[in-house]
Parts: structure tokens; C-alpha cells; sequence
């Protein structure tokens, strides 16, 4: 049975001239288990000393902070963060930084609970609230200096906006379709694959916004104007900078070097193995087969220069061998669905203080965290299969999750799929509060689906599972 036309009608639940109580007060519980999941997360990692991107990311900031100069191959948003941060407390930086990634983690949850709103209903909206609170690899994120809360905060209620503009047919739709574009416009600014999805999400809202004043592409034309207009200062900048057309940063290239070439980086089980290069697996090995050799990274001329001679490269690469290039593919789409994270990944290469420190509490969190992957991914499928009546927003997560899947070929990181991951914990709220009994034929189809599912998760990388659960012992 499909969900009730109740549960999918303009987030609303009571029945027509009901008074309730706006929706941020029925989510005020959530978003304090929110707040002291993440909190507890943070201070287990506040001990800790950043490593990798982290590190990477404080040198920029403070360094941008000092010399009042950006001169990083990521995107600048939240190097400006710290950067921004460091002169409101100094020395103290990093410890505002681990309570503002908790402020922002709360926050997230909220507008995850609005979105699912906008498409289920008050009662699924809270329910996406509580699993968002709950959710360890995307609370883990509080625990760790990397973009990904930022860019939530950005990215989220834009598909909020877009989500609640497939209803409405008033000037309010072009508003929420100008703040959308403006949030995708600087949730790029964090992290550069992000503005993959301003088209994409213009196509969407040109063939799924409600028919009101305006026209569907004029509402798309709006969107991608104001995310275009909101780089635009950044991208004249890196014009005279680089003395190139740079839209936002020049990282790509150095994810080119990576995702386009023999090499097979999975960032969440790198250094399992003898080689950090490699991620354990043998079916995962078997999949990939032999590899041609691989391509040397650019190492002459002015970064940008590089950048753009290391993406021709790859693509050279993947032109010349295009059998390998499509089972390594097929690698990158396991790594995308593995049921591992990055904060996972972080608690078995670093040490954190209580309450996470113990053997007994890391290896729980991890188990959790690992079982958590599958279970939102398979109840977001059956919230989507049953949710018939609102055909705009299956197809939102249909799009999305195209854009997720396209921006993670190039480098395999499960932290590519959390854009996505807003929209599947609204349908999978919905599969918990707004579905009937299924009849045989749809309990057949789900079961497939499960299965299939358990299949693509599980089996390729369970090595990588085992061997990161016992690196926790």
C-alpha cells in the first residue's frame, strides 16, 4: 500500500483548520539527544591531535588569518571558517571549532526534520529527526574538523526549499527557489563537487515545481542564476589569482590523480593492508582485475596548470583502457555503498578520551555505525518504493543520488554520499510512520530489493568490515 495521502500532504499531519504547534517544538527532544550525542562525540576527540585533511584544513585557516591570504586547492568556505573563528578566540580556535561542529551537527538535524516534513508529513519529520540525532557516521562528523557539517548546514535547507517549492504555487515558490540557489551557491564554496548539483537540481525543480505564477523554467533559471551569482566573487578572484578560469578551487586535479588511475584509495579502509594505497578485499580485487600502469601526476607549471593537465590525464587514462575503466567503477560504486565512515576510520587510527576510549565503547560505537549503513540505505528503498503519491520528491532522491554517485566516481569516499543522506533519512522516517501492511507482490519486490541490497553492501567489502572491527580490539 502507498502512504496515506495524509502523511504526504504538504507537511502536514491534522486535519484542515487543526491548530498545532509549529514543527520546531516537536522537535525539540530530537535535536537534544542531537546535541548530546554530538557533544559526547566531540569531547571523546577533543584530546586528539587533527591528522590528514584536518591538519590541513587548520594550517589554512590560520594561515589565512595571519597573512590575509588563500592560497589552498580546496574550496575556501571553511578554511574561512577557521580562519574567521581564530580571530574571534585566538589560540582557542579549535576547541570553538569542535563545539561550533556540534552546533551545526544540531542544526543539520533540524532542517533534515523540515525536509522530511515537506515531504511526509509532522510525523515524519520528527522521525527523521530522532534518526538523524542518532545516526553515529553522521554524528561522528562532531568529533572531526572536516567540511562536512558546513556544507550539511548549506546544503540541507536548500532541499528543504526545493522539496516544500514542488508544492507551493505563490511567489513564495521563486523566493524558496532564489535562498535554494543562494545555499547551493555557498555549500560549493565548502566543497567543490557541490556545484555538480545546482544543475542538476534545475532540471529537477524545471520539471517538478508546482505550476503557480511562474513557470517551472523560469524558477530554474532563478536558482541557477543565484548560485551562479554567489561563486561569482570567488571565481573572478581565482581568474586573477590563477590567471584561469577557476569556478571554485583546483582540487580536482589532485582527485583526478587518484579516482582516474590504477591506484584504488578507499579512504575508509586505507591502511587495513600493507599498503595504505590498497583497500583490503579479494572479491573487491576480483571485481577491479589487473591494472594497466598508471599515470604520472603533472609536475610543472602554476598549480591551476596542473590541476587541469592532471583531470586530461585521467581522462586520457580512462579512454585508452576502457574495460578497466568500468570495473574500477564498479569498485568506486562498493566503496560509495560501503557500510564504513569516516568516523569510523577515525577511531581506529586515533585515541579518544572518554566515553569513547574504552576497547568495549569503540568497538560498540563501530559495530553500530557499520549496521547503521545498510539498515538507513534499505529502509530509505522501501520509504521510496511506497511513496506513490508524491512522484516529485522520489524523484529528488533519485536525482540527488545521481549527483552523489557521478561526483564519487572520480575518488572513492564514502564522504561524497552525505548529500544524499538528508533526503534518505526523510523516506526512511516515512517507511517507519507512513506506511500500511504491503500486500505479496510489493513484500516480494522489497525483498528482492533487500536482498540485492545486503549483496552490493555487504559482500564486496566485508573484509574491509572484519579487518576494520578487529583493528578496534
Amino acid at each position: 500500500m502507498n502512504a496515506s495521502s495524509e502523511d504526504v500532504a504538504a507537511g502536514e499531519d491534522a486535519p484542515a483548520g487543526a491548530h498545532q504547534r509549529p514543527l520546531w517544538h516537536s522537535l525539540l527532544l530530537p535535536l537534544v539527544a542531537a546535541a548530546c550525542v554530538r557533544a559526547a562525540i566531540a569531547i571523546a576527540f577533543s584530546g586528539t591531535d587533527p591528522a590528514g585533511d584536518e591538519r590541513a584544513y587548520l594550517l589554512l585557516g590560520e594561515r589565512w588569518r595571519i597573512e590575509g591570504t588563500y592560497e589552498g586547492i580546496w574550496a575556501p568556505g571553511y578554511p574561512a571558517l577557521i580562519a574567521a573563528l581564530g580571530g574571534l578566540v585566538g589560540d582557542a580556535s579549535t576547541a570553538a571549532l569542535r563545539g561550533l561542529q556540534v552546533a551545526l551537527g544540531v542544526w543539520n538535524v533540524a532542517w533534515i526534520g523540515a525536509l522530511a516534513a515537506a515531504i511526509g508529513g509532522r510525523r515524519s519529520g520528527v522521525c527523521a529527526a530522532w534518526i538523524a540525532a542518532l545516526y553515529l557516521p553522521l554524528a561522528g562528523f562532531a568529533g572531526l574538523l572536516y567540511s562536512e557539517p558546513l556544507h550539511l548546514a548549506l546544503f540541507t535547507p536548500a532541499l528543504a526549499l526545493l522539496a516544500a517549492a514542488s508544492r507551493r504555487s505563490s511567489a513564495a515558490t521563486r523566493r524558496a527557489a532564489a535562498s535554494a540557489g543562494v545555499l547551493l551557491g555557498l555549500a560549493a564554496l565548502v566543497r567543490e563537487s557541490s556545484l555538480l548539483f545546482v544543475p542538476i537540481l534545475g532540471l529537477w525543480l524545471a520539471r517538478n515545481a508546482a505550476q503557480g505564477g511562474a513557470s517551472r523554467a523560469s524558477l530554474a533559471v532563478t536558482m541557477v542564476a543565484c548560485s551562479l551569482a554567489t561563486i561569482l566573487p570567488w571565481t573572478v578572484r581565482n581568474t586573477a589569482v590563477h590567471g584561469q578560469l577557476v569556478p571554485i578551487a583546483i582540487s580536482t586535479g589532485g582527485s583526478a590523480h587518484v579516482g582516474l588511475n590504477s591506484h584504488d584509495v578507499n579512504y575508509d579502509l586505507a591502511g587495513l593492508g600493507g599498503d595504505p594505497g590498497q583497500a583490503p578485499g579479494v572479491l573487491r580485487a576480483v571485481i577491479r582485475g589487473p591494472a594497466p600502469e598508471p599515470w604520472r601526476a603533472a609536475d610543472e607549471g602554476a598549480p591551476a596548470a596542473r590541476a587541469r593537465a592532471n583531470v586530461s590525464r585521467g581522462l586520457r587514462y580512462a579512454a585508452l583502457h576502457p574495460l578497466f575503466f568500468l570495473r574500477s567503477r564498479a569498485v568506486e560504486l562498493v566503496d560509495l555503498l560501503t557500510p564504513l565512515s569516516f568516523p569510523v576510520r577515525s577511531l581506529r587510527l586515533a585515541s579518544p578520551g572518554r566515553p569513547l576510549g574504552g576497547t568495549g565503547a569503540r568497538l560498540a560505537f563501530a559495530a553500530c555505525a557499520v549496521f547503521m549503513v545498510p539498515a538507513l540505505l534499505l529502509a530509505a528503498l522501501r520509504g521510496w518504493w511506497a511513496m506513490q503519491a508524491s512522484p516529485a520528491h522520489r524523484a529528488l532522491l533519485v536525482w540527488v543520488s545521481g549527483g552523489v554517485l557521478v561526483s564519487a566516481l572520480v575518488n572513492g569516499m564514502s564522504r561524497y554520499r552525505l548529500p544524499a543522506l538528508p533526503l534518505l533519512i526523510g523516506f526512511s522516517a516515512l517507511a517507519l510512520v507512513g506506511l500500511r501492511a504491503a500486500d505479496g507482490a510489493t513484500r516480494a519486490r522489497a525483498a528482492a530489493v533487500i536482498g540485492a541490497g545486503l549483496v552490493l553492501l555487504w559482500i564486496p567489502s566485508m573484509e574491509g568490515v572484519q579487518q576494520t572491527l578487529s583493528a578496534l580490539r
